[in-house]
């Protein structure tokens, strides 16, 4: 028998009849342990006694969603190997709340995943995005002991029947859709942030990681042009080849300072404060960077008459606009994150001014495009 710490909390682990039990030590209709030790000690003399009486096959059923979701990433923190890990984990459990609400974990069936799914596809998701989700929701439930009643009936979508990978928009699409957006403030955010993806090929979690700190306005990346001033530098990204310096086009450069102006008025002025910050109940916390733009995108995609259409694919517009115009592939793998250490090494002399002059040719591409 054992009573030790995970962090602050307490956790017990015994056997019982050759049984090996191991789980946090928690007050009825709390899925979190207990911090105190005097409880934590009274708590594991009920355990061991419910576990030889043969009452402990599941844990509380009134457990309900929400509490659990806190449970299982404090769990998470002990365990994962990046952070990383957990953002992505919290993102997944961010729309399968939003989805369920605060039910008890007992009451999740086969059917109201099954709406989950649809829901999810409805708006845009591809099915592997859906079939991450749910494999997170199978994680959070089998710590709860409520998974097996599910197992043989629930189903993954079958990944290749998602949503189309890699669309890209027209010239005339992408017009539409940034005009959609003029003069509404409840896009701006979700606006400002597709015009950087629009324009640099960034991730949505990229952009939703962008700090102050990651900003230099005066940094040069062309010192023989009058607007080759500007880099953001991707310190969050997918990979740790990801990470790079992105030099601003006028269009990418304009939308950062709206986002720092916008920051400025909040008070947001700390260097490690994120430019797209949470925002609850318009509550804005800018320690935390934003964990959904997905209503204000979709309504924003849906005026421009682009249904389906998602915030990922703006990454896939840059890619095909590049190419498609013939630029060097390890110039385009270089600004989009996509080239392993070794061609980044290999190609150590394509730095700020090959990529900074191929996004300013993009963009002066587009701008004629869009006079003729």
């Amino acid at each position: 028998m054992a009573l030790w710490k995970r962090g602050k909390r307490y956790w017990t682990s015994f056997s019982v009849n050759g049984v090996q039990w191991r789980r946090p030590l928690c007050a009825p209709g709390s899925a979190l342990a207990t911090t105190n030790w005097q409880e934590a000690a009274r708590l594991e003399k009920e355990v061991i006694r419910a576990a030889v009486a043969g009452e402990l096959a599941v844990r509380d059923p009134s457990v309900k969603l929400f509490a659990a979701v806190d449970d299982y990433l404090e769990a998470k923190k002990a365990t994962a190997n990046s952070e990383r890990t957990i953002d992505f984990d919290r993102e997944r459990l961010e729309h399968l709340k939003r989805h369920f609400g605060d039910v008890k974990l007992a009451t999740i069936t086969r059917n109201s995943i099954e709406a989950f799914q649809a829901k999810r596809r409805l708006g845009g998701a591809s099915n592997r995005t859906i079939n991450m989700d749910v494999g997170v929701l199978r994680q959070l439930l089998k710590r709860f002991k409520q998974w097996r009643r599910l197992e043989d009936d629930v189903k993954m979508l079958t990944e290749a029947g998602g949503a189309p990978v890699g669309r890209a928009l027209t010239p005339e699409e992408q017009t539409r859709l940034f005009e959609a957006a003029a003069g509404n403030a409840e896009w701006e955010h979700v606006y400002r942030a597709a015009v950087l993806a629009a324009n640099t090929s960034m991730r949505g979690v990229e952009v939703k990681h962008v700090r102050r700190r990651d900003v230099d306005l005066e940094k040069v990346w062309d010192v023989e042009s009058t607007t080759g001033k500007g880099v953001l530098y991707v310190t969050r990204s997918k990979n740790e080849t990801s990470k790079r310096a992105i030099p601003l086009n006028t269009a990418a450069r304009s939308a950062v300072e709206r986002m720092l102006k916008c920051a400025d008025e909040l008070g947001h002025t700390a260097p490690e404060h994120y430019l797209w910050c949470a925002n609850q109940h318009h509550k804005f916390d800018p320690t935390k960077p934003a964990s959904k733009w997905d209503t204000a995108w979709r309504s924003l995609r849906d005026a421009a008459g682009l249904p389906g259409f998602r915030f990922h694919d703006l990454r896939h517009t840059v890619v095909t606009d590049l190419l498609e115009a013939g630029e060097p592939e390890h110039v385009i793998e270089a600004v989009t994150g996509h080239l392993s250490r070794r061609m980044l090494e290999h190609y150590s002399h394509q730095r700020l001014k090959a990529k900074g002059q191929m996004l300013a040719r993009m963009e002066e591409r587009r701008n004629k495009g869009k006079a003729g």
